[in-house]
């Protein structure tokens, strides 16, 4: 098992990383995705199998995984990454290199990359 690294971006000046996934010794209670926290309005990463999925900020339950249809304008033409959860959350996990809600701006701006996989 590997997690996989995002570069999230956005022309307003969002330009962090975020992982998806799990790794070898924790990849059945461990997802981390990227969500908008509707509360902080900041991308956070969250971990899709925890109990209580929530921000690691304010600590509230009020995120939304990037993979909503609702997050999203356009899907691009090419799949970024994915993460098969259907065992789990009863999908699977993809962000696709189209445009994005930017929880700064509030527009679709948001893009995520490729930025290499995380060995474990």
């Amino acid at each position: 098992m590997m997690e996989r690294s995002l570069r999230v971006s956005t022309k307003n000046g969002i330009d962090s990383n975020s992982l998806v996934g799990g790794g070898m010794l924790n990849f059945q209670t461990t997802c981390h995705f990227p969500a908008l926290c509707k509360v902080c309005h900041e991308l956070v990463q969250v971990n899709l199998f925890a109990k209580r999925v929530q921000c690691p900020k304010c600590r509230r339950a009020q995120v939304t995984p990037y993979d909503d249809p609702e997050l999203s304008r356009d899907q691009g033409d090419s799949t970024v990454t994915s993460w098969n959860a259907e065992d789990r959350l009863g999908r699977v996990l993809i962000l696709h290199n189209g445009s994005y809600l930017c929880p700064s701006c509030g527009e679709f701006k948001l893009r995520f990359s490729d930025s290499g996989l995380c060995w474990d």
